[in-house]
């Protein structure tokens, strides 16, 4: 698990915490927890985030597995 690349994903597109919490429909802490490797992403919520950022499926192992 690299939640690091995630995170510069995020950076490279200009986002935040609370943009893709809205876009997931969570809450603030809930996402931040699961950006610092204190919770684990679901199914769905990995392939929300894959879409968002048009991750490659090797960047999606590399993040969350």
């Amino acid at each position: 698990m690299n939640l690091n690349l995630l995170k510069y994903h995020m950076l490279e597109n200009n986002d935040t915490i609370e943009s893709l919490a809205e876009d997931m429909k969570l809450h603030y802490n809930t996402v931040s927890l699961k950006l610092n490797g204190k919770r684990e992403f679901t199914q769905q919520e990995i392939a929300l985030i894959s879409k968002r950022y048009n991750l490659t499926a090797d960047e999606v192992v590399k993040i969350f597995f």
